[in-house]
């Protein structure tokens, strides 16, 4: 395979097994970075034309210029999960590791990047305004600090979306200050789906969003959350096609990713006519939305990145109840 080189970081995670699969079937060499001894593990049982591994331990602070070397692009995908580290953590290997990937390109010369963002970064990272009846564009976005941050931190969620809103806007004012790199952010709504080929399966505590899927299929009730469903195959979509979108003014290429709105009780409902022999609770016991569900407007990813049409919802909830499925199996 003689395409261009492509970095993927954190490459065993969720999004970004798919992102790599995507720019390989692009036609697209990709080198996936991993912690500790998982890059060794994974040169020695997959065996993938096109793709390889490099060791990074901390985004946020190791050199990079070895595993920079020959690169075209950046696709950095590599974020904590809510919860899995403190406030400060979270909040550091978001930001710093952004800005450290964004002043590694820029030494080494990278021009193009795409960075996963999340919807997240569009309104208050209390995620409130999601059961307001607002439209979110492109154009909107949150507003937080580190103090409230931190003042939140026994919420993850709160902390995890305030990271991306915090991070996202480092990356903007990096690029205003160095406007020889073209950089591209995908923000999408709660990424859901099946898993990708050849890497390892997630176990019960790495679940990520497909965790909300897990406890669907063992009968949880769900609590509310804003229904944003983003199908994880569209996700990577976006990311393989913002990447070869020209130059644009800046900020114009945040690419919002999302299949549509399904609620809970909608998603239990359509699992119990497709798949009775899944047992989710009972429709009754799924609370109200607190407000009227928002919406996240996908016109702008729609056109500029010629994106054709996107995955159902429906496809999305069917799918990754297949997945996990499967998955508890092998627990």
């Amino acid at each position: 395979m003689s395409g261009k080189l492509v970095l993927v970081t954190g490459v065993t995670g969720f999004i970004a097994g798919h992102v790599a699969h995507g720019f390989l079937k692009a036609g697209y060499r990709v080198r996936g970075t991993a912690r500790g001894d998982k890059a060794k593990q994974l040169t020695e049982t997959i065996k993938v034309e096109g793709l390889e591994f490099a060791r990074v331990d901390d985004i946020a602070t190791d050199d990079l210029s070895e595993v920079l070397k020959g690169v075209y692009a950046i696709i950095h995908v590599a974020s904590p999960l809510p919860g899995r580290t403190d406030v400060d953590d979270t909040l550091n290997s978001a930001i710093d590791g952004t800005n450290h990937i964004l002043e590694a390109a820029t030494k080494a010369g990278i021009e193009k990047l795409v960075i996963t963002s999340s919807f997240g970064a569009l309104f208050d990272a209390s995620l409130v305004p999601g059961f307001h009846g607002l439209t979110f564009t492109y154009k909107d976005w949150g507003v937080v600090s580190r103090e409230e941050a931190r003042a939140k931190a026994e919420d993850p969620y709160y902390v995890y979306f305030a990271s991306k809103i915090l991070a996202e806007k480092a990356i903007w004012e990096y690029a205003e200050k160095h406007p020889e790199l073209d950089i591209a952010t995908v923000l999408p709504g709660f990424v859901f789906g099946p898993y990708a080929d050849h890497f390892p399966l997630p176990k019960e505590s790495q679940l990520g969003t497909n965790g909300f899927i897990h406890g669907l299929v063992s009968g949880a009730p769900l609590t509310p959350i804003p229904p944003f469903i983003a199908d994880v195959r569209d996700v990577a979509k976006a990311h393989v096609l913002a990447l070869g979108v020209n130059r644009k003014p800046l900020g114009e290429k945040r690419y919002i990713a999302n299949g549509g709105n399904f609620t809970w009780r909608q998603a239990a409902a359509h699992l119990n006519k497709v798949r009775p022999e899944i047992k989710t609770a009972a429709i009754d016991a799924f609370a109200d939305l607190p407000g009227p569900a928002s919406k996240l407007d996908t016109t702008h990813t729609t056109q500029q990145l010629n994106f054709g049409t996107w995955i159902p919802t429906e496809k999305t909830i069917e799918d990754a109840a297949d997945a996990l499925v499967a998955l508890k199996k092998t627990w």
